[in-house]
């Protein structure tokens, strides 16, 4: 099995409907995502607080997301604007940091 290969069956086991994933509609489009409410815990720094922010991270497939936004810009994720605070593609994986805006 080649490297690609390899990483391409990594993605669609994280993506996977049936255990860890769900679809979302992102900028129109229907996609499969997860969200993850730990993560934004040890990104923003206050590990204790995070339930109390209003925001998430999540992760799908790039090539599924609009083109990469940049912190400051807006996503629409379901029926509501979101703040991107970042953007990282990880070997296929986009993980998008997202705030409700104030």
């Amino acid at each position: 099995m080649k490297l690609n290969e390899a990483i391409a069956e990594d993605v669609d086991l994280v993506l996977d409907l049936d255990e860890f994933a769900e679809t979302a509609v992102v900028e129109g489009a229907s996609i499969k995502v997860q969200f993850d409410s730990d993560r934004l815990g040890e990104l923003s720094g206050f590990t204790e607080y995070a339930i109390g922010l209003d925001a998430m991270v999540m992760y799908a497939r790039t090539a599924d997301l609009p083109p990469k936004r940049k912190p400051g810009d807006a996503l629409m994720v379901g029926s509501s604007d979101w703040t991107v605070l970042g953007w990282e593609d990880r070997g296929g994986i986009s993980e998008v940091v997202l705030q409700r805006p104030r």
